[in-house]
C-alpha cells in the first residue's frame, strides 16, 4: 500500500508541474494565435509538448526516472518505431472505415474539389495531429505509465491510465457511452504499444497513424472533432452505435472491433518478446 501511494503522489507532483507549466504558456500562445482553429489546437499541444519535456528533464536531472523509464528507445530504434506504429495505426483506422462503409452506415463521397487544395491541407492536419498525439502520449504513457506500472504491473497500470485518458475526453463533441469506451480501448492499444521494444515512441506512431487514418483517409471525425478537408466527405448513418454517428468511427463498434483485433495482436507480440528474452 506505501508503494501504491508513493506512486499515486508521484503521479499528482508529475501532474502539477506539466499543468503548472502548461497553463501560463497556453494563455500566451492563446494571445498571439487566438482561442479557435487548427493553430489554437497546436498552441495547446505545443505548450503541453514543452511542459512535460521540462518535467521529464527535471525527472531526469534529478535521478527520479531514467530514460528506460521514461520509454524512450536507443535513437537508432526511434524512426523505425515511429513508422511501425503509424503503420499499425493507420491499418487499425483503416480497417475501422472499411468495416463502417460495408455495413453501410457511414458513406465517403466526392465534392469535386481539386486535389491540389487537399495537399497543403492535409499536410497541415498530420502535422497538428503529430504534435496533438506526442503531448497526449507524453502525458498519459511515459513517465505516468511507467511508473504505475512499478507498483500496479503493467496491465494494472493500464487499465488505470485507460480510465483517465477516457475522462480526458468526456467534454468532446457528440462523445457517447460506446465512445468513451473506445477510447479507453484506444489507450490499452497505446499502452500495449508502449512496452514493446519501440516503447513512447512507438506510441506516438500509432497514435497517430489512427487519428491521422480516420481524418486523412476519409476525412471522420476524430473523438468528435471534424476537420473538413476538401475533396471528399465522410457521412455517418444509421444506426449509429455501428460507426459512431458524429463522434467519428472511434463511437462505433467499427472502432471496437478494430481496436480490439489491434490489442491482442500487441499484447500477442509483449508476450513473444517477453519468452525471447527469458
Amino acid at each position: 500500500m506505501r508503494a501504491v501511494l508513493g506512486a499515486v503522489g508521484a503521479l499528482v507532483a508529475f501532474y502539477l508541474g506539466v499543468t503548472a507549466l502548461a497553463f501560463p504558456l497556453t494563455l500566451t500562445l492563446a494571445l498571439v494565435v487566438g482561442e479557435e482553429g487548427m493553430l489554437a489546437m497546436a498552441s495547446a499541444s505545443a505548450a503541453i509538448v514543452l511542459a512535460a519535456v521540462a518535467v521529464y528533464a527535471a525527472l531526469l536531472r534529478m535521478g527520479w526516472a531514467t530514460r528506460q523509464m521514461l520509454g524512450w528507445p536507443a535513437t537508432r530504434l526511434v524512426y523505425r518505431s515511429l513508422a511501425v506504429g503509424a503503420v499499425i495505426g493507420l491499418s487499425a483506422a483503416a480497417a475501422a472505415i472499411v468495416l463502417a462503409l460495408a455495413a453501410g452506415s457511414a458513406h465517403i463521397t466526392a465534392t469535386g474539389e481539386p486535389v491540389s487544395r487537399f495537399l497543403p491541407a492535409a499536410g497541415s492536419l498530420a502535422a497538428l495531429l503529430a504534435l496533438a498525439a506526442l503531448a497526449e502520449e507524453l502525458v498519459f504513457r511515459g513517465y505516468p505509465l511507467a511508473r504505475l506500472s512499478a507498483v500496479l504491473g503493467k496491465a494494472g497500470a493500464s487499465v488505470v491510465l485507460a480510465a483517465m485518458f477516457a475522462l480526458a475526453h468526456v467534454w468532446n463533441p457528440s462523445v457517447s457511452a460506446l465512445g468513451l469506451v473506445n477510447i479507453g480501448l484506444a489507450s490499452l492499444v497505446l499502452s500495449a504499444a508502449f512496452f514493446t521494444p519501440g516503447g513512447l515512441a512507438a506510441a506516438w506512431g500509432v497514435h497517430w497513424g489512427w487519428n491521422a487514418g480516420l481524418s486523412l483517409l476519409a476525412d471522420a471525425p476524430v473523438s468528435g472533432l471534424q476537420f473538413d478537408l476538401p475533396t471528399f466527405d465522410f457521412t455517418p448513418g444509421e444506426p449509429v452505435w455501428i460507426a459512431g454517428g458524429r463522434f467519428g468511427p472511434e463511437g462505433g463498434l467499427v472502432a471496437t472491433l478494430a481496436l480490439a483485433v489491434t490489442l491482442a495482436l500487441l499484447v500477442r507480440k509483449n508476450a513473444r518478446t517477453m519468452e525471447d528474452q527469458s
